[in-house]
């Protein structure tokens, strides 16, 4: 009897806790997008895509953005600020198999990998005249 109780009682906890995490999900707006830091444990360790988790810091002033994608494919973007060089970030991209497509000036650079169909395309734009760098992942697969 003494165990048939702590079962049923583990089983209560479990559902209560998971239950509040769907509330919790469901009122913070799953549906839309979410900026956070680093230091936001669970939001960055839930919503960080791994290959925007191990992209070099360029700045110690950066910040995420996680899409959903309601409608479209969904993405993560790293922001950097106070930024002169992204030369690591390409080179980066390149080690992980990217290969960069000509762009217009002003345009963010797109890079995708060739040999794969429907591949994700990471975005990276930089703004000289502020020194933000936004690098974006969105996910195809």
């Amino acid at each position: 009897m003494r165990k048939f109780f702590k079962w049923c009682s583990l089983i209560f906890i479990t559902a209560v806790i998971l239950g509040c995490l769907f509330i919790y999900f469901v009122a913070s707006g799953i549906n839309e997008a979410t900026t956070y830091t680093e230091q936001d444990f669970f939001n960055y360790h839930s919503l960080t895509d791994r290959d925007i988790k191990k992209t070099p810091r360029i700045s110690n002033d950066y910040y995420f953005e996680s899409h959903p994608g309601d409608g479209y494919a969904p993405s993560n973007t790293i922001i950097f600020r106070g930024v002169s060089d992204v030369e690591p970030l390409r080179t980066y991209l390149t080690k992980l198999g990217y290969t960069r497509h000509k762009s217009g000036s002003g345009e963010a650079e797109v890079w995708t990998k060739p040999e794969q169909m429907n591949s994700d395309l990471f975005y990276l734009h930089f703004n000289a005249a502020t020194g933000e760098v936004e690098l974006t992942k969105e996910l195809n697969n």
